[in-house]
């Protein structure tokens, strides 16, 4: 069984510079109409879409909500408000979970807004009755109701969306009219969701009015929260009781579709390099260096896999800070040159046994992940080698990825 690889060795020996992301985390959520799945670069704000299948139009203007799970899966949980789905938002909205009535629901109380916290696996959802729920996700699609509380708000508010601080064990949740330039935003202890233990409100973007706030997502990183009417997207800083510090962003969907809810997409790992095997090692062609889960914040499920690699083989992986670069260094008799920095040293774990017969898979839990924001946007890359009997070599491609929020 495969031990578990710290950082902590490797990002106090290096930790000398933070590389930025090799691509920008995203606000992602479905849109009211068609519908779509949206989302924006946190930097540039640039669009790109892709179109799930079996999710309908918002039930409600309130309705429909998005949640990022950042484990195994990397899906997105998406709502129209009565039907639930889970897809792939980085591979065309490619199904996870087939689209499903939403537990618990109906168009009495449609939901409008979910938030996951993948470290205690909980996933929270308000609805247009004002109650505040939350299940346990089970076999990836199956969820299954913890709790629930009827929210304190104001009378005549509606709930339209949530988010959660995992590290801080906090729920954030809207709550606007129809009318209401913004809303309001009510923070509570996850453990009690429905105890306020303060409030704030938000009504621009920009220097522009906003329209009733319908969705929110908390960035970790940035220590603030987006907030979207739909229309427009803001980042404000947050700090301890409510404090509401500067607007850090103000996105404008540039698409006829307006949002019905939020969360963050982390950044995308990018991979360089091809794999190959020489000598006596047998021949995988399909080899491949991969992610389990993605880099988010405290993230217990995040790990590195190698599939398809030459069975007997014994493989070592090399992790360093900064992105793989070419043309990398040529270490004999290795079939293929190492793309991972090598100054300074690169950190390395192994060695560690091939399984199987012909071609066989390896898994790297990374643990534990580390949770310290300041360690947000730093970019690592990691890449396999190993050593067959009787003389043979085998390397895989170079992946980058960075430590990001979700």
């Amino acid at each position: 069984m495969l031990r578990t690889l710290s950082l902590s060795s490797v990002l106090g020996a290096v930790f000398v510079v933070a590389p930025m992301a090799q691509s920008a985390p995203k606000v992602i959520g479905p849109t009211a109409v068609t519908p779509m799945v949206l989302a924006q670069d946190v930097n540039t704000c640039a669009p790109m879409t892709c179109s799930p299948g079996g999710i309908g139009p918002a039930f409600n203007p309130f309705t429909g909500a998005a949640a990022y799970d950042p484990t195994r899966g990397r899906g997105l949980w998406i709502t129209d408000g009565l039907m639930l789905a889970k897809v792939d938002p980085r591979n065309g909205c490619t199904p996870l979970c087939p689209p499903m009535p939403f537990p618990n629901t109906s168009p009495n109380n449609p939901v409008t807004g979910m938030a996951y916290n993948e470290i205690t696996n909980t996933l929270f959802v308000t609805d247009l009755s004002g109650v505040i729920r939350w299940y346990t996700v089970t076999g990836g699609c199956t969820l299954n109701i913890v709790g629930r509380c009827i929210a304190t708000i104001p009378p005549g508010l509606r709930l339209t969306g949530c988010a959660t601080d995992d590290l801080n064990g906090l729920i954030y949740y809207t709550a606007t009219t129809a009318t209401m330039s913004g809303g309001m935003i009510f923070c509570a202890p996850q453990t009690a969701p429905c105890a306020v233990s303060c409030t704030f409100t938000v009504n621009s973007c920009g220097g522009n009015p906003m329209g009733p706030l319908v969705g929110c997502a908390w960035d970790a990183c940035q220590g603030g929260i987006w907030l979207t009417d739909g229309r427009m997207t803001t980042l404000r800083q947050l700090g301890p009781g409510c404090a509401l510090g500067a607007e850090l962003q103000c996105c404008i969907n540039p698409t006829f579709e307006p949002y019905t809810g939020i969360d963050l997409l982390p950044s995308t790992e990018d991979s360089a390099g091809t794999n190959c095997q020489s000598g006596t090692c047998n021949i995988c062609p399909t080899m491949e260096h991969g992610l389990v889960g993605d880099p988010t914040l405290g993230n217990p499920s995040f790990g590195l896999f190698l599939d398809d690699a030459p069975s007997g083989a014994s493989a070592f992986l090399f992790l360093n800070v900064g992105p793989c670069s070419g043309p990398g260094v040529f270490a004999p008799p290795l079939c293929a040159p190492l793309l991972v920095p090598v100054v300074p040293p690169p950190g390395s774990a192994g060695p560690f046994f091939v399984p199987g017969a012909g071609c066989g898979d390896l898994f790297l839990p990374l643990s534990p992940f580390p949770s310290a924001p300041s360690l947000c946007g730093l970019t690592l890359s990691t890449q396999w080698v190993g050593f067959c009997p009787g003389g043979g070599t085998f390397a895989s491609n170079c992946l980058s990825w960075t430590i990001t929020s979700s």
